[in-house]
């Protein structure tokens, strides 16, 4: 559940209807109602994936880490569903909704190349390992099946205990 915002509805000419490809990823939007789950994702354009892959998913709302101090609600990703391929559209600060692309003829990937420089994503580290280079480590998260990000941690990086070992997923 969001905190409580000063929230504007927007109004449109056109309704929020799924039944046709709808590419657009609308800024400082919220689609109100229709919550199914919650996952974290580095993007917007991430989380509309996540939303177009899962069997029920017709729109999202994502919030950025600039979204919120907060950071348990920070890279959140709200999976929504409507049974009638509508949702009220509410202006809101910061956050990005859209469409899932279910209805669009495009090929997508689920896996994804992006490279977030300075992100751990939020989650449980199943694995932690020695890694040469921030590519090693992205190949080895994507050919083991449990894994959905990987944070690479170079010499540099602030936690030391994370720099013995350079990767984890």
């Amino acid at each position: 559940m969001l905190p409580k915002r000063n929230l504007n509805f927007i109004h449109s000419h056109r309704p929020a209807v799924c039944s046709e490809c709808v590419t657009q990823i609308y800024e400082n939007t919220y689609f109100q109602g229709g919550d199914l789950t919650t996952v974290f994702t580095p993007s917007a354009n991430y989380c509309q994936i996540v939303c177009t892959y899962h069997p029920t998913c017709l729109f999202f709302t994502y919030l950025p880490v600039t979204w919120t101090k907060d950071p348990a609600q920070r890279f959140s990703c709200y999976l929504k569903d409507s049974d009638t391929e509508m949702l009220p559209k509410v202006k809101m600060e910061g956050a990005f909704s859209g469409h899932s692309l279910k209805q669009c003829n495009i090929k997508i990937s689920a896996c994804s190349p992006d490279v977030y420089v300075g992100l751990d994503m939020q989650g449980v580290n199943y694995d932690v390992s020695v890694a040469d280079s921030y590519q090693q480590c992205q190949k080895r998260c994507t050919n083991d099946k449990r894994c959905h990000f990987f944070t690479y941690a170079p010499g540099t990086y602030h936690d030391a205990s994370f720099r013995l070992s350079n990767g984890h997923f």
